[in-house]
């Protein structure tokens, strides 16, 4: 299931890592420039200071405020983005488990926290901004980000105290319906195998 839109086409991954709390997940980003992804829909909840499909920076003045993802591009006027401010959060709830997750993260920074949680509401994993900055300026720019190799059904942004958490072109991928169901016809054959094994055994015995 695509939520709230896609990953740009031809992506070259710049660099990967092995990132865990609970458990470990492999998270690759790049920083290829993307052009706009349109309108995303809200979130299943979020703090009061959330901005819906902002456009541009607005860094002058008091909280609420926001650095676009896509400053120092030609998009800086048409790119729309979401935004966490300063202590608050925006969650995404799926109604299936997910096993990928992609998003443009805005000026990536120590306060930005990406959390994800399994159906029993347990932390699976959780990624800060300062573990995708690439080299260059920390909080600035964007980094396109996936993350797979994890299984989850709720994903929280926060910002941690300060600024904002900015982002953009959140997608995710359910876990395929019918590979719990094959997994539990694996273990049913594996044990009639094992079944059969013992029988023999029993007769030769």
């Amino acid at each position: 299931m695509t939520f709230y839109g896609k990953v740009a086409a031809g992506a070259v991954i710049a660099f990967a890592l092995t990132i865990g709390s609970a458990n470990a997940a492999l998270v690759s980003a790049d920083t290829l420039v993307p052009s706009p992804y349109g309108e995303l829909a809200a979130p299943t909840s979020n703090s009061a200071d959330f901005r819906l499909n902002f456009v541009g920076s607005d860094l002058d003045g008091t909280s609420p405020n926001s650095r676009s993802p896509w400053e120092g591009t030609p998009y800086l006027a048409t790119g729309q983005y979401n935004s966490v401010e300063a202590g608050g959060f925006a969650e995404y709830v799926f109604g299936s488990l997910q096993t990928e997750f992609s998003l443009l993260w805005g000026s990536p920074d120590s306060y930005n926290v990406l959390t994800f949680f399994d159906a029993f509401d347990v932390e699976v994993f959780s990624i800060i901004g300062t573990a995708l900055t690439p080299p260059g300026t920390p909080g600035a720019g964007f980094v396109n980000v996936l993350i797979t190799d994890l299984e989850f059904v709720r994903v929280r942004f926060e910002s941690i105290g300060a600024d904002a958490f900015e982002y953009a072109a959140v997608s995710a991928v359910p876990l395929p319906a019918a590979l719990p169901l094959f997994a539990a016809a694996m273990a049913g054959f594996g044990f009639l195998g094992a079944r059969r094994r013992k029988r023999a055994e029993a007769i030769a015995a």
